[in-house]
Protein backbone atom coordinates (compact mmCIF):
# COMPACT_ATOMS: atom_id res chain seq x y z
CA UNK A 1 0.00 0.00 0.00
CA UNK A 2 1.34 3.41 -0.82
CA UNK A 3 1.77 5.87 1.99
CA UNK A 4 -0.52 8.71 0.96
CA UNK A 5 -1.26 12.14 2.44
CA UNK A 6 -3.03 12.33 5.76
CA UNK A 7 -6.76 13.04 5.88
CA UNK A 8 -7.34 15.49 8.70
CA UNK A 9 -10.39 15.70 10.94
CA UNK A 10 -10.90 17.93 13.94
CA UNK A 11 -11.28 15.12 16.45
CA UNK A 12 -9.00 12.66 14.76
CA UNK A 13 -5.48 13.41 13.85
CA UNK A 14 -5.89 10.18 15.44
CA UNK A 15 -7.15 8.53 12.38
CA UNK A 16 -3.90 8.75 10.49
CA UNK A 17 -2.87 5.91 12.58
CA UNK A 18 -3.70 2.38 11.68
CA UNK A 19 -3.48 3.01 7.97
CA UNK A 20 -0.05 4.58 8.01
CA UNK A 21 0.95 0.93 7.93
CA UNK A 22 2.76 0.87 4.62
CA UNK A 23 2.62 -2.64 3.23
CA UNK A 24 5.63 -4.63 2.12
CA UNK A 25 6.17 -6.90 -0.83
CA UNK A 26 7.18 -10.31 0.45
CA UNK A 27 7.75 -9.07 3.98
CA UNK A 28 8.61 -11.74 6.48
CA UNK A 29 9.04 -14.51 3.98
CA UNK A 30 12.11 -16.72 4.04
CA UNK A 31 15.70 -15.75 4.59
CA UNK A 32 17.45 -14.90 7.80
CA UNK A 33 19.55 -12.09 9.09
CA UNK A 34 22.45 -12.30 11.48
CA UNK A 35 22.00 -13.73 14.96
CA UNK A 36 21.52 -10.30 16.50
CA UNK A 37 18.90 -9.22 14.01
CA UNK A 38 16.85 -12.39 14.18
CA UNK A 39 16.53 -12.60 17.95
CA UNK A 40 13.42 -11.74 19.92
CA UNK A 41 13.67 -8.76 22.24
CA UNK A 42 13.00 -9.51 25.91
CA UNK A 43 10.56 -7.53 28.03
CA UNK A 44 11.85 -4.05 28.90
CA UNK A 45 13.21 -3.11 32.33
CA UNK A 46 10.16 -1.80 34.13
CA UNK A 47 8.41 -1.26 37.43
CA UNK A 48 5.57 -3.21 35.82
CA UNK A 49 5.14 -6.95 35.52
CA UNK A 50 2.78 -9.06 33.46
CA UNK A 51 0.91 -10.11 36.60
CA UNK A 52 0.01 -6.55 37.66
CA UNK A 53 -3.70 -5.77 37.74
CA UNK A 54 -3.32 -2.85 35.32
CA UNK A 55 -1.01 -4.47 32.75
CA UNK A 56 -1.56 -6.24 29.43
CA UNK A 57 1.16 -7.68 27.22
CA UNK A 58 1.97 -6.06 23.88
CA UNK A 59 3.65 -8.14 21.19
CA UNK A 60 5.30 -6.91 18.00
CA UNK A 61 5.47 -9.98 15.81
CA UNK A 62 4.46 -11.65 12.57
CA UNK A 63 0.71 -11.38 12.68
CA UNK A 64 -2.14 -11.40 10.18
CA UNK A 65 -0.94 -9.91 6.92
CA UNK A 66 2.76 -10.34 7.82
CA UNK A 67 3.43 -6.62 8.13
CA UNK A 68 6.18 -5.09 10.27
CA UNK A 69 6.12 -2.93 13.40
CA UNK A 70 2.57 -3.71 14.42
CA UNK A 71 1.94 -3.91 18.18
CA UNK A 72 -0.70 -6.48 19.06
CA UNK A 73 -2.85 -7.05 22.13
CA UNK A 74 -5.61 -9.53 22.94
CA UNK A 75 -9.09 -8.19 23.70
CA UNK A 76 -12.04 -10.12 25.15
CA UNK A 77 -15.60 -9.07 24.29
CA UNK A 78 -18.64 -10.29 26.22
CA UNK A 79 -22.38 -9.92 25.88
CA UNK A 80 -22.96 -7.22 28.52
CA UNK A 81 -23.49 -8.57 32.01
CA UNK A 82 -22.84 -12.20 31.02
CA UNK A 83 -20.03 -14.71 30.80
CA UNK A 84 -20.72 -15.26 27.09
CA UNK A 85 -17.42 -14.03 25.76
CA UNK A 86 -14.86 -14.33 23.01
CA UNK A 87 -11.18 -13.38 22.95
CA UNK A 88 -9.76 -11.78 19.80
CA UNK A 89 -5.99 -11.86 19.41
CA UNK A 90 -3.76 -9.75 17.18
CA UNK A 91 -5.69 -6.52 17.71
CA UNK A 92 -3.66 -3.46 16.75
CA UNK A 93 -2.73 -1.27 19.72
CA UNK A 94 -3.24 2.27 18.47
CA UNK A 95 -2.46 5.38 20.52
CA UNK A 96 -3.56 7.46 17.53
CA UNK A 97 -7.26 6.54 17.35
CA UNK A 98 -10.18 6.20 19.70
CA UNK A 99 -12.29 3.12 20.32
CA UNK A 100 -12.41 -0.62 19.81
CA UNK A 101 -13.10 -1.87 16.26
CA UNK A 102 -13.32 -5.60 15.51
CA UNK A 103 -14.00 -7.24 12.16
CA UNK A 104 -17.37 -8.97 11.99
CA UNK A 105 -15.70 -12.09 10.59
CA UNK A 106 -13.75 -12.51 13.83
CA UNK A 107 -16.95 -12.44 15.86
CA UNK A 108 -18.87 -14.73 13.53
CA UNK A 109 -16.14 -17.39 13.35
CA UNK A 110 -16.81 -20.36 15.61
CA UNK A 111 -17.49 -20.05 18.43
CA UNK A 112 -19.56 -17.09 17.28
CA UNK A 113 -20.36 -14.16 19.53
CA UNK A 114 -23.51 -12.13 18.89
CA UNK A 115 -23.47 -8.70 20.54
CA UNK A 116 -26.57 -6.57 21.13
CA UNK A 117 -27.05 -3.51 19.00
CA UNK A 118 -26.57 -0.05 20.41
CA UNK A 119 -29.86 1.82 20.52
CA UNK A 120 -30.08 5.60 20.23
CA UNK A 121 -33.40 7.49 20.15
CA UNK A 122 -35.30 4.33 19.27
CA UNK A 123 -32.98 3.21 16.47
CA UNK A 124 -31.08 -0.05 16.85
CA UNK A 125 -29.39 0.17 13.44
CA UNK A 126 -26.58 2.58 14.28
CA UNK A 127 -23.68 2.46 11.83
CA UNK A 128 -20.50 4.49 11.54
CA UNK A 129 -17.76 5.42 9.12
CA UNK A 130 -14.48 6.35 10.80
CA UNK A 131 -11.87 8.04 8.63
CA UNK A 132 -8.30 6.81 8.77
CA UNK A 133 -5.48 7.72 6.40
CA UNK A 134 -6.96 7.18 2.95
CA UNK A 135 -9.27 4.47 4.20
CA UNK A 136 -12.50 4.10 6.12
CA UNK A 137 -13.61 1.78 8.92
CA UNK A 138 -17.26 0.98 8.26
CA UNK A 139 -19.63 -1.04 10.39
CA UNK A 140 -22.41 -1.29 12.94
CA UNK A 141 -22.26 -0.17 16.55
CA UNK A 142 -22.77 -2.85 19.18
CA UNK A 143 -22.55 -2.97 22.96
CA UNK A 144 -20.07 -5.17 24.77
CA UNK A 145 -18.23 -5.63 28.01
CA UNK A 146 -14.60 -5.23 26.99
CA UNK A 147 -11.78 -6.87 28.93
CA UNK A 148 -8.11 -6.10 28.32
CA UNK A 149 -5.73 -7.82 30.69
CA UNK A 150 -7.49 -7.67 34.06
CA UNK A 151 -9.42 -4.48 33.30
CA UNK A 152 -13.05 -4.38 32.16
CA UNK A 153 -15.12 -1.63 30.57
CA UNK A 154 -18.80 -2.46 31.00
CA UNK A 155 -21.45 -2.18 28.28
CA UNK A 156 -19.59 0.18 25.99
CA UNK A 157 -20.06 0.99 22.31
CA UNK A 158 -17.73 -0.79 19.88
CA UNK A 159 -17.65 -0.86 16.09
CA UNK A 160 -18.09 -4.19 14.32
CA UNK A 161 -16.39 -3.59 10.97
CA UNK A 162 -17.47 -5.01 7.62
CA UNK A 163 -17.05 -4.11 3.96
CA UNK A 164 -20.67 -3.24 3.18
CA UNK A 165 -20.49 0.55 3.18
CA UNK A 166 -23.35 1.79 0.98
CA UNK A 167 -22.67 3.81 -2.13
CA UNK A 168 -23.58 7.47 -1.93
CA UNK A 169 -21.94 8.27 1.38
CA UNK A 170 -18.74 9.72 -0.07
CA UNK A 171 -19.74 13.27 0.85
CA UNK A 172 -19.61 12.23 4.49
CA UNK A 173 -17.33 9.19 4.59
CA UNK A 174 -15.07 9.97 1.59
CA UNK A 175 -14.51 7.60 -1.32
CA UNK A 176 -11.39 6.06 0.21
CA UNK A 177 -10.96 2.26 0.47
CA UNK A 178 -12.86 0.41 3.17
CA UNK A 179 -10.78 -1.56 5.68
CA UNK A 180 -11.19 -5.34 5.49
CA UNK A 181 -9.52 -8.29 7.23
CA UNK A 182 -6.07 -9.51 6.15
CA UNK A 183 -6.00 -11.21 2.78
CA UNK A 184 -9.53 -10.27 1.74
CA UNK A 185 -9.13 -6.96 -0.09
CA UNK A 186 -10.81 -6.60 -3.49
CA UNK A 187 -11.82 -3.55 -5.48
CA UNK A 188 -11.92 -0.37 -3.42
CA UNK A 189 -10.76 -2.05 -0.21
CA UNK A 190 -7.56 -2.16 1.83
CA UNK A 191 -6.54 -4.96 4.17
CA UNK A 192 -5.57 -4.22 7.76
CA UNK A 193 -2.80 -6.43 9.14
CA UNK A 194 -4.77 -7.08 12.31
CA UNK A 195 -8.08 -8.51 13.55
CA UNK A 196 -9.18 -5.14 14.83
CA UNK A 197 -8.02 -1.85 16.33
CA UNK A 198 -7.82 -0.89 20.00
CA UNK A 199 -7.76 2.91 20.00
CA UNK A 200 -6.42 4.40 23.23
CA UNK A 201 -5.74 7.95 22.08
CA UNK A 202 -5.83 11.35 23.75
CA UNK A 203 -9.60 11.52 23.35
CA UNK A 204 -12.51 9.95 25.20
CA UNK A 205 -14.85 9.52 22.20
CA UNK A 206 -14.16 9.14 18.52
CA UNK A 207 -16.05 12.11 17.04
CA UNK A 208 -16.72 10.29 13.76
CA UNK A 209 -19.68 9.92 11.38
CA UNK A 210 -22.86 8.08 12.39
CA UNK A 211 -26.13 6.99 10.72
CA UNK A 212 -29.37 5.85 12.38
CA UNK A 213 -31.32 4.02 9.64
CA UNK A 214 -31.24 0.44 8.41
CA UNK A 215 -30.21 1.53 4.90
CA UNK A 216 -27.83 4.40 5.65
CA UNK A 217 -27.96 7.53 3.51
CA UNK A 218 -26.82 11.08 4.12
CA UNK A 219 -30.41 11.83 5.16
CA UNK A 220 -29.98 9.83 8.36
CA UNK A 221 -26.55 11.18 9.25
CA UNK A 222 -26.38 12.39 12.84
CA UNK A 223 -23.98 13.24 15.62
CA UNK A 224 -24.65 11.22 18.78
CA UNK A 225 -24.02 12.60 22.23
CA UNK A 226 -20.37 12.10 23.17
CA UNK A 227 -21.24 9.35 25.66
CA UNK A 228 -23.12 7.43 22.92
CA UNK A 229 -20.20 7.37 20.52
CA UNK A 230 -17.47 4.73 20.29
CA UNK A 231 -15.43 5.29 23.44
CA UNK A 232 -11.81 4.96 24.46
CA UNK A 233 -12.11 1.76 26.56
CA UNK A 234 -9.59 2.99 29.12
CA UNK A 235 -11.86 5.88 30.12
CA UNK A 236 -14.57 3.34 30.95
CA UNK A 237 -12.49 1.42 33.50
CA UNK A 238 -13.40 1.86 37.17
CA UNK A 239 -9.80 2.85 37.96
CA UNK A 240 -6.52 3.49 36.17
CA UNK A 241 -8.62 5.30 33.59
CA UNK A 242 -6.77 8.53 32.79
CA UNK A 243 -4.50 7.17 30.05
CA UNK A 244 -1.93 4.54 29.19
CA UNK A 245 1.80 3.90 29.21
CA UNK A 246 3.36 1.82 26.44
CA UNK A 247 6.75 0.28 27.20
CA UNK A 248 8.70 -1.58 24.52
CA UNK A 249 12.26 -2.91 24.78
CA UNK A 250 15.40 -1.62 23.10
CA UNK A 251 16.05 -3.56 19.88
CA UNK A 252 18.89 -4.02 17.41
CA UNK A 253 19.51 -1.45 14.67
CA UNK A 254 19.11 -4.32 12.20
CA UNK A 255 15.79 -5.36 13.69
CA UNK A 256 14.42 -8.24 15.73
CA UNK A 257 12.09 -11.09 14.91
CA UNK A 258 9.72 -9.88 17.61
CA UNK A 259 9.49 -7.77 20.75
CA UNK A 260 7.29 -7.86 23.82
CA UNK A 261 6.33 -5.03 26.10
CA UNK A 262 3.69 -3.70 28.44
CA UNK A 263 0.48 -1.76 28.01
CA UNK A 264 -0.01 -0.17 31.42
CA UNK A 265 -3.36 1.36 32.25
CA UNK A 266 -3.37 4.62 34.15
CA UNK A 267 -0.73 7.32 34.52
CA UNK A 268 0.39 8.24 38.02
CA UNK A 269 -2.23 5.95 39.54
CA UNK A 270 0.03 3.11 40.72
CA UNK A 271 3.71 2.57 41.43
CA UNK A 272 4.20 1.01 37.99
CA UNK A 273 2.96 3.97 35.92
CA UNK A 274 4.53 7.05 37.50
CA UNK A 275 5.09 9.98 35.18
CA UNK A 276 8.32 10.79 36.99
CA UNK A 277 10.65 13.05 35.02
CA UNK A 278 9.25 12.15 31.60
CA UNK A 279 9.20 14.87 28.97
CA UNK A 280 5.67 16.27 28.74
CA UNK A 281 4.44 17.35 25.30
CA UNK A 282 1.49 19.75 25.34
CA UNK A 283 -0.97 19.38 22.45
CA UNK A 284 -3.81 21.29 20.87
CA UNK A 285 -6.85 20.30 22.93
CA UNK A 286 -9.09 19.94 19.86
CA UNK A 287 -6.82 18.22 17.34
CA UNK A 288 -4.17 16.60 19.53
CA UNK A 289 -1.37 18.00 17.35
CA UNK A 290 1.87 19.47 18.64
CA UNK A 291 4.90 20.99 16.89
CA UNK A 292 8.07 19.12 15.98
CA UNK A 293 11.08 21.18 14.98
CA UNK A 294 13.20 19.25 12.49
CA UNK A 295 16.12 20.74 10.57
CA UNK A 296 14.91 24.22 11.45
CA UNK A 297 11.37 23.69 10.20
CA UNK A 298 8.24 23.45 12.32
CA UNK A 299 6.00 20.47 11.65
CA UNK A 300 2.84 21.78 13.29
CA UNK A 301 0.77 18.64 12.72
CA UNK A 302 2.78 16.20 14.82
CA UNK A 303 1.49 13.25 16.81
CA UNK A 304 2.74 10.12 18.60
CA UNK A 305 1.12 7.01 17.18
CA UNK A 306 1.79 3.36 17.91
CA UNK A 307 -0.57 2.48 15.06
CA UNK A 308 1.90 3.73 12.45
CA UNK A 309 4.70 1.37 11.58
CA UNK A 310 7.35 3.98 10.82
CA UNK A 311 8.53 7.50 11.46
CA UNK A 312 6.73 9.47 8.76
CA UNK A 313 7.68 13.02 7.78
CA UNK A 314 8.61 15.07 4.74
CA UNK A 315 12.33 15.36 3.94
CA UNK A 316 13.13 15.62 0.25
CA UNK A 317 16.84 15.14 0.97
CA UNK A 318 16.28 11.49 1.98
CA UNK A 319 16.04 9.05 -0.90
CA UNK A 320 12.83 7.14 -1.49
CA UNK A 321 14.43 5.08 -4.28
CA UNK A 322 13.53 1.70 -2.83
CA UNK A 323 13.28 -1.44 -4.92
CA UNK A 324 12.03 -4.02 -2.42
CA UNK A 325 10.15 -1.87 0.08
CA UNK A 326 6.77 -0.41 -0.74
CA UNK A 327 6.51 3.08 -2.18
CA UNK A 328 6.77 5.70 0.54
CA UNK A 329 9.59 4.25 2.62
CA UNK A 330 12.96 5.99 2.89
CA UNK A 331 16.01 4.22 1.44
CA UNK A 332 19.08 6.40 2.11
CA UNK A 333 22.42 4.95 0.92
CA UNK A 334 23.44 4.50 4.57
CA UNK A 335 21.69 4.93 7.91
CA UNK A 336 21.11 8.53 8.97
CA UNK A 337 21.50 9.85 12.52
CA UNK A 338 18.96 12.63 12.94
CA UNK A 339 17.43 14.73 15.69
CA UNK A 340 14.30 16.76 16.30
CA UNK A 341 12.67 18.69 19.11
CA UNK A 342 9.27 17.73 20.52
CA UNK A 343 8.04 20.56 22.67
CA UNK A 344 11.20 21.36 24.65
CA UNK A 345 12.76 17.88 24.47
CA UNK A 346 15.39 16.83 21.96
CA UNK A 347 15.03 13.38 20.40
CA UNK A 348 17.70 11.49 18.48
CA UNK A 349 16.51 8.96 15.91
CA UNK A 350 17.77 7.01 12.94
CA UNK A 351 16.44 6.31 9.48
CA UNK A 352 17.82 3.18 7.80
CA UNK A 353 17.54 1.94 4.27
CA UNK A 354 14.22 0.07 4.20
CA UNK A 355 15.44 -2.23 1.43
CA UNK A 356 18.42 -3.24 3.55
CA UNK A 357 16.29 -3.82 6.63
CA UNK A 358 13.81 -6.02 4.83
CA UNK A 359 16.30 -8.06 2.79
CA UNK A 360 19.07 -8.60 5.36
CA UNK A 361 16.62 -9.60 8.07
CA UNK A 362 13.73 -11.06 6.14
CA UNK A 363 12.32 -12.79 9.21
CA UNK A 364 12.31 -9.61 11.29
CA UNK A 365 9.13 -7.80 12.25
CA UNK A 366 10.41 -5.16 14.71
CA UNK A 367 12.48 -2.20 13.51
CA UNK A 368 13.45 1.00 15.35
CA UNK A 369 14.71 2.96 12.33
CA UNK A 370 12.07 2.53 9.64
CA UNK A 371 10.73 5.71 8.09
CA UNK A 372 8.90 7.18 5.14
CA UNK A 373 7.27 10.20 3.62
CA UNK A 374 4.18 12.09 4.74
CA UNK A 375 2.48 15.29 3.66
CA UNK A 376 4.29 18.55 4.36
CA UNK A 377 3.74 19.84 7.89
CA UNK A 378 2.99 16.42 9.41
CA UNK A 379 5.34 14.41 11.62
CA UNK A 380 4.14 10.98 12.64
CA UNK A 381 6.16 9.54 15.52
CA UNK A 382 5.18 5.94 14.86
CA UNK A 383 6.20 2.69 16.49
CA UNK A 384 10.01 3.06 16.05
CA UNK A 385 9.75 5.97 18.52
CA UNK A 386 8.37 3.60 21.17
CA UNK A 387 11.28 1.13 21.29
CA UNK A 388 13.43 1.66 24.38
CA UNK A 389 11.07 4.28 25.82
CA UNK A 390 8.12 4.76 28.11
CA UNK A 391 5.47 6.62 26.11
CA UNK A 392 2.49 8.14 27.94
CA UNK A 393 -0.88 9.14 26.49
CA UNK A 394 -3.10 11.10 28.88
CA UNK A 395 -6.75 11.54 27.93
CA UNK A 396 -8.54 14.87 27.63
CA UNK A 397 -9.95 16.13 30.92
CA UNK A 398 -8.06 13.55 32.97
CA UNK A 399 -5.46 14.62 35.50
CA UNK A 400 -2.01 13.47 36.53
CA UNK A 401 -1.10 15.46 39.61
CA UNK A 402 -1.52 19.12 38.66
CA UNK A 403 -1.46 18.42 34.92
CA UNK A 404 -4.60 17.93 32.85
CA UNK A 405 -4.86 16.05 29.57
CA UNK A 406 -4.72 15.80 26.70
CA UNK A 407 -0.96 15.46 26.58
CA UNK A 408 1.79 13.05 25.65
CA UNK A 409 4.95 12.31 27.61
CA UNK A 410 7.98 10.15 26.99
CA UNK A 411 11.33 9.16 28.43
CA UNK A 412 14.60 9.44 26.53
Amino acid sequence: MNLLPFLGHLRSLVFCSALCLAMLTGCGGGGSGNSASTSAASLPPSAASASDSNVAIVSVEAGPGSNVNIPYVTVTLCVPGTTTCKSIDHVLLDTGSTGLRIFSSNLSAAPALSLPAQTINGSSTITECAQFLNSVAWGSIKNADVRIGNKTASSMAVQVMDSNMPAGLSSVCSSNPVMVPPGTATGNQTALSANGILGVSLFANDGQHYFYCASPTTACYFIPATNQQVQNPVTQFASDNNGVVVQLPTISSTGNTSAQGYLIFGVGTQSNNSLGSANVVAVNANSGYFTTNYKGSNFTHSFIDSGSNGLYFDDASISTSCTYAATGFYCPPSSLSLSATLGSASVNFSIANADSLFTSGASNYAFNNLGGTLATGYFDWGLPFFFGRYVYTVVEGKTVGAQTGPFYAFTN
